[in-house]
């Protein structure tokens, strides 16, 4: 989507994805990259992080309207305005695909992370499972079998260790549901035609202004829509090979060097 210059256009859209992009390894927003989001703002531009988070893993992270004022959750299906709180948009889940998904995992003993909201629930638990409940400080509920879920509210499943199977399955029943990489270990499952890039377009098309130009930035496969569809695409040093050839500029800093910092001194001086 290309821009052209307008005096009823705010000058930029910066989109920035969260882990392994704006967050470091830890999880965690730098003060620099704070501090660089804040000014982007005050010069009256808008900052959307679009992310693969659930609303549950927003938990650690705590209240980011000081630099951000829109949230692209579940890897685009649901918008979030960080100043209200109000829900923009939420997709949801064929609720007989979901079903069945369901009961594909509970026959095979296949550890399923179901979202709804700020429902998560599981039907087993494992040692990574434990460490990043401790990490939320949040338990997920359990579940053995449908009826105990809310199958006509489900926003997304997340497979981890056992995600080509599920893969496999959702592929040759040909379910209601998208299948998306969040990182090498795990996949995102979602209702058909999820994306970052089709979140930000709903985004776009609430604004009562657009904004002059979009600069989206990412590091992994579920970034590479919005980063060759916006009018700058950018990834950051530690991006996969694949995702930097997509993008229009490489940021010489990864994700623990206040990259996004780095990226705003970079693009907004002649932006504004």
């Amino acid at each position: 989507m290309r821009g052209h210059k307008d005096s009823n256009r705010v000058p930029a859209l910066l989109v920035l994805d969260l882990d392994g992009t704006t967050c470091d390894d830890q999880g965690n927003i730098s003060r620099e990259n704070r501090r660089a989001l804040q000014w982007v703002r005050s010069q009256g531009n808008m900052v959307c992080f679009a992310t693969g988070r659930r609303e549950v893993d927003m938990l650690p992270l705590g209240d980011v309207s000081d630099c951000a004022d829109y949230l692209l959750l579940n890897n685009g299906g649901k918008l979030v305005e960080t100043g209200s709180g109000r829900v923009l948009f939420r997709e949801r889940i064929d609720p007989v695909s979901a079903r069945q998904l369901v009961e594909f995992c509970l026959h095979h003993d296949y550890l399923l992370h179901v979202l709804a909201g700020p429902l998560w629930a599981v039907n087993k638990e494992n040692d990574s499972l434990r460490e990043y409940a401790d990490q939320l400080g949040v338990w997920p509920s359990r579940f053995q079998h449908c009826d105990q879920l809310p199958l006509d509210d489900i926003e997304g499943f997340t497979v981890t260790q056992d995600w080509k199977p599920v893969w496999e399955f959702v592929r040759r029943k040909g379910l209601a549901l998208s299948v998306t990489p969040s990182d090498p270990t795990s996949v995102d499952i979602m209702a058909p035609g999820i994306s970052k890039w089709n979140g930000i377009c709903r985004l776009l098309s609430l604004l009562p202004v657009q904004p002059f130009r979009i600069i989206a930035v990412g590091d992994y496969d579920n970034d590479i829509e919005m980063i060759k569809n916006s009018d700058i695409g950018v990834a950051v040093a530690n991006a996969r090979p694949h995702v930097k050839g997509a993008a229009d500029y490489v940021s010489p800093f990864c994700n623990n060097e206040d990259t996004v910092a780095h990226i705003v001194a970079h693009f907004f001086e002649e932006i504004q």
